[in-house]
């Protein structure tokens, strides 16, 4: 498994979601654009797609994780926001 793949993709996918934000829940996921995106802007790396494809079994499946998460965090962060202005009132 190449560790430079890994570290680009995760760096991309992470300033990708910084720029670009997560769809709301139920909406359509931009994963496989977004892997192809990903993929392109490696190989512009030196990086081979076909280095890209042994670290990840699916590019896309992980991108959706990676929204996934994105999303519960901002929903966490947020709920810990409403919590505390309950308690304030």
């Amino acid at each position: 498994m190449s560790a430079r793949a890994l570290e680009f993709v995760e760096t991309w996918v992470t300033e990708k979601i910084a720029q670009e934000g997560y769809p709301l829940e139920g909406a359509t996921s931009p994963a496989k654009e977004w892997a192809a995106e990903c993929v392109e802007a490696a190989q512009q790396d030196g990086i081979p797609a076909s280095e890209i494809a042994d670290a990840f079994d699916d590019l896309a499946e992980f991108i959706d994780g990676e929204l996934e998460e994105a999303r519960e965090r901002d929903e966490d962060e947020h709920g810990d926001e409403d919590d505390e202005e309950a308690e304030d009132k």
